[in-house]
């Protein structure tokens, strides 16, 4: 499980899909675009596990800071940040945060969409904006030597988005069809039904896509407010990877975030009150022979003590893929479904504890008894010592996984900055996840996750059922 906000099922139904970072370039350019995957991958990069020093550079009179790891073995460089409390879910008008993330790479500054777009291809620059529900992310990757090109165009970006009408127009066309894919896509379905009956009237019951005639009524206006109003330094978290020191990084952030207002104009989030307690939500998909369900209970935040030891529980119960209890249970001895997993995710108007899966409509309900029937075992008897060292064994061993590209690595060192896990956090994790024995993994259990799996024990579930095969 990685350090994240948000969830599988339950974000996908808040998250809209973006079109802004996926460029088409164009296929007639004449000189062959720098290569920077290519450089990459041929380096000694390439192979590396990571225990470089997090530094922690602060800028701006300490009005911001990011979490830097230096890595000088190739010339490249990466950035991630984002404004908290920044994402649709605390937009002023419906529709703003996602036509922001759509239109802020089709032309800024003095680039057109078509010199921005060849400028980043040519030289290496590749830049992402991403708005969630929550927050709105910025990912950057640049060569070392076209520094001052990769912030010239993010400054742009951020700061001079041209905005035009056209590309306004176009950008609602795309999501118009975007939408419609979403009418008949039953994992969409789902989660359109998780927001109806789970969060209601919160902003996280909204359309991840707002109707034409809300978005629409979006205009470059709104946008560039938005833009002015929840970009800040007070919600600023950054990390920085590559081939940069520290003077250099505190350069970087001064350029960028210098003329940035010193405290963001973010809106309150309503308070949000799950109801975990109601019978399963059903509704019928003709467009699919399969059902979907997912089953949420109360989670637990980030940087809540219990985090490790529940961590490794669900890891054993439903995380560890095909072998966790769940899959073993159902996948592997009874072979009811390709797949089903559970996890713990993060968002700011609650925290969740989720298991999801797909089957035939007919295998649905013995899905569920099977799992309440494991859930209880889980609960009632606890997991052995057996069970929990290969846990550990699997979390610690596969932890490097994560450093695989510099851009991975300026994620990680993000959201570390983000949960304020300290920069420390690569060198205790470890020590923290082999530190956890059998009984505070049970004890937690028993004190924080649901009685049992069913609603009576804190447990909604939510099925879309497949009906495109059903009797007439």
């Amino acid at each position: 499980m990685q350090i994240k906000s948000g969830a599988r099922f339950l974000t996908a139904a808040l998250l809209a899909a973006g079109i802004a970072g996926a460029a088409v370039w164009a296929a007639w350019h004449r000189e062959p675009a720098f290569d920077a995957e290519r450089l990459l991958a041929q380096s000694k990069l390439k192979a590396r596990t990571f225990k470089g020093e997090v530094r922690e550079v602060p800028a701006l009179n300490g009005k911001i800071s990011a979490y830097l790891m230096e890595e000088h073995s190739v010339p490249l460089a990466a950035v991630t940040f984002r404004f908290a409390r920044a994402g649709s879910a605390y937009e002023a008008k419906p529709g703003t945060a996602l036509m922001a993330e759509s239109v802020l790479l089709d032309g800024a500054g003095a680039f057109s969409r078509r010199e921005l777009r060849e400028i980043m291809k040519e030289k290496g620059i590749r830049l992402q904006v991403s708005a969630g529900a929550d927050n709105l992310i910025f990912s950057l990757s640049y060569v070392k030597s076209f520094e001052k090109d990769a912030t010239d165009i993010l400054r742009a970006v951020m700061y001079a988005p041209q905005l035009n009408r056209e590309d306004m127009a176009l950008a609602r066309r795309q999501l118009a069809m975007i939408k419609q894919q979403h009418e008949e896509n039953p994992g969409r379905q789902l989660a359109k039904l998780v927001r109806h009956e789970f969060y209601g009237g919160h902003p996280y019951g909204r359309e991840p896509i707002p109707d034409d005639e809300t978005l629409g009524a979006v205009n470059a206006a709104d946008i560039r407010a938005y833009l002015k109003k929840v970009m800040g330094k007070d919600n600023l978290t950054v990390g920085i990877a590559g081939d940069m020191d520290v003077a250099e990084a505190e350069a970087f952030l001064s350029r960028v975030f210098g003329d940035l207002p010193d405290k963001a104009e973010v809106r309150d989030l309503p308070v949000f009150e799950p109801d975990f307690y109601r019978e399963k939500a059903t509704e019928v998909s003709p467009v699919s022979a399969q059902s979907f369900v997912t089953a949420a209970a109360q989670g637990i935040s980030r940087s809540d003590k219990d985090f490790y030891p529940l961590y490794i529980a669900d890891y054993i119960f439903g995380g560890a893929g095909l072998s966790s209890r769940l899959s073993r249970a159902i996948r592997e001895k009874e072979g009811l479904t390709y797949g089903i997993y559970s996890t713990f995710t993060f968002s700011d108007a609650v925290n969740l504890w989720q298991a999801e899966f797909s089957a035939t409509p007919e295998n649905t309900d013995k899905i569920m008894a099977i799992a309440a029937a494991e859930y209880q075992d889980f609960y009632n008897n606890g997991v052995s010592n057996e069970e929990l060292e290969l846990a550990k064994k699997s979390l610690m061993s596969s932890f490097n996984l994560r450093f695989g590209s510099l851009l991975n690595i300026a994620d990680m060192l993000e959201q570390m900055q983000y949960w304020r896990l300290g920069k420390d956090f690569l060198k205790q994790r470890q020590a923290q996840v082999a530190a956890v024995t059998a009984a505070a993994v049970n004890d937690a259990v028993r004190r924080r996750m649901p009685k049992s799996f069913d609603a009576a024990g804190g447990v909604r579930v939510f099925e879309v059922r497949g009906g495109l095969n059903a009797p007439k």
